[in-house]
């Protein structure tokens, strides 16, 4: 099935809820995210049915990270892999008419990606980032060589804050995914809401 044109992306971990998960998802549903992403590292099948059904009342399309199996039995959109998960041939052949996200960090991991299928990529860390462990993000021309290059959705991802969208959005970033920007948020919706409007402004 055809990517859809979805602009930002969370990254949904419940345990990096500043508060309780399901009324943070609730809420970024509500502010404006259009597309998720499972990402809990231990095995959850309670949460990622609960993830699910709240993505599909609010008509938001679910992947999840790393397990292209849970994707698919799981009744997932598509699977999001790394660099150092499955590689994305084999993912691609699992997966079929799923989508297919691949985590790239310069241009010919994203040429590489796109050659092997890849329905979109994520490219980052634009900024250091807690979450991965990232302590420098990539240096503003290799944003900019990236948004350049792109033949499929590229979402920028890595410490993007409403702080430091703007500069992005001046290098052709267009999507974001975000993780602790609205799962630490004292508002999620508000959080959620912001992003949204800096990235059709």
């Amino acid at each position: 099935m055809p990517f859809p044109d979805r602009r930002l992306y969370l990254l949904f971990t419940p345990s990096g809820c500043a508060g309780e998960p399901w009324a943070t998802l609730t809420a970024a549903l509500r502010g404006g995210v259009d597309l998720v992403q499972w990402r809990s590292k231990t095995a959850d099948p309670t949460g990622y049915r609960r993830c699910r059904e709240l993505c599909g009342e609010a008509g938001v399309p679910l992947l999840v990270n790393d397990d292209v199996m849970l994707a698919i039995h799981g009744r997932a959109h598509g699977a999001h892999v790394g660099q150092d998960d499955m590689p994305a041939i084999p993912a691609r052949k699992l997966l079929g008419d799923l989508w297919l996200g691949v985590s790239t960090h310069d241009v010919d991991q994203l040429r590489a990606a796109v050659a092997e299928g890849a329905d979109y990529v994520g490219f980052g860390p634009c900024h250091p980032t807690a979450t991965k462990g990232y302590e420098q993000g990539l240096a503003p021309a290799v944003i900019e060589a990236a948004c350049a290059e792109r033949s499929v959705p590229l979402y920028a991802i890595g410490g993007i804050t409403t702080a430091n969208l703007i500069p992005l959005r001046l290098h052709g970033v267009d999507r974001i995914a975000v993780s602790s920007a609205i799962l630490q948020a004292a508002d999620p919706e508000r959080a959620a809401g912001e992003l949204r409007r800096m990235l059709r402004g």
